[in-house]
């Protein structure tokens, strides 16, 4: 039986990562079978509460535009499938409607996720789709930056926590980075505080990790994160994702917040 990575496409300028970070998971999990989706956006799904109808041209101003990027996408994704050379050949899916709705339905039917990183507007559909990835599928979510690179999994770096949310994702990522060269695992610690074990999801499975403590203190514990990873030379890092109050707020935790905002390495989550 082989894995599905479902890859959720909304824009072109994150289309061509999203596509090579699907391909490097795939191959990662011995050449899984990929299914690339995107969504039109309904027009009835976009009129604003003081409009009272859907006119006839609003409709097909909006009908254009969708199909103009769904053509644009595809192009892209065209052009991609054509060099690919893992297993089964990718699988286009193109649906009309509400975005998280497919991506909850097909999504919690796939064994991981793609989307792309949000950017600092959020009225992108990028916000939404990795809202409803991460917290509508209980999948875990490969997060890649616009510009990130196509190859990952040599050297890992593992934000690592004690709680579910982490665990869940170290697990999810043990599927994949059973052939990794480095394996590093980042531990925060505060003054006074008992020396943080290697955790032992990753004994157990016997994964060869070196520890780093990090203090935590008055710097951005993901700013030290991210800087750590770099000096590492990672090209992957698992973490957990955690909020705080509502997604509508945009308000994830501290540490999962400056991740997204700043990552230039792939990034696999699970909440």
């Amino acid at each position: 039986m082989s894995n599905v990575v479902l890859a959720l496409l909304t824009r072109t300028e994150t289309a061509p990562a999203i596509l090579a970070g699907a391909e490097c998971l795939a191959t990662m999990l011995a050449d899984a079978r990929i299914e690339v989706m995107i969504v039109r956006i309904a027009p009835l799904s976009i009129i604003m509460p003081t409009e009272e109808i859907l006119t006839a041209d609003r409709e097909l101003q909006i009908r254009a535009r969708e199909t103009d990027r769904a053509a644009a996408l595809h192009a892209i994704f065209d052009q991609w499938a054509r060099g690919y050379t893992g297993g089964d050949a990718p699988r286009w899916i193109d649906e009309e409607g509400t975005l998280e709705t497919f991506l909850e339905s097909r999504g919690r039917r796939a064994d991981y996720i793609v989307v792309g990183r949000p950017d600092t507007h959020p009225g992108h559909a990028d916000h939404s789709a990795l809202h409803a990835a991460l917290f509508d599928t209980d999948r875990p979510v490969l997060i890649m930056p616009p510009q990130s690179r196509a190859d990952f999994g040599r050297i890992v770096a593992i934000a690592w926590r004690e709680d579910k949310f982490t665990l869940r994702a170290v697990l999810a990522a043990l599927r994949c980075i059973d052939k990794a060269e480095q394996v590093h695992v980042l531990m925060g610690r505060k003054d006074g505080a008992p020396a943080p074990r290697i955790p032992e999801a990753l004994t157990e499975h016997r994964i060869a990790v070196t520890p780093h403590e990090l203090p935590i203190g008055k710097e951005k514990f993901g700013a030290q994160l991210l800087a750590q990873a770099h000096e590492l030379k990672a090209d992957l890092l698992v973490m957990g994702a955690f909020t705080h109050g509502t997604w509508h707020s945009l308000l994830f935790g501290g540490v999962t917040k400056h991740i997204l905002a700043h990552t230039d390495l792939p990034v696999l989550m699970r909440h």
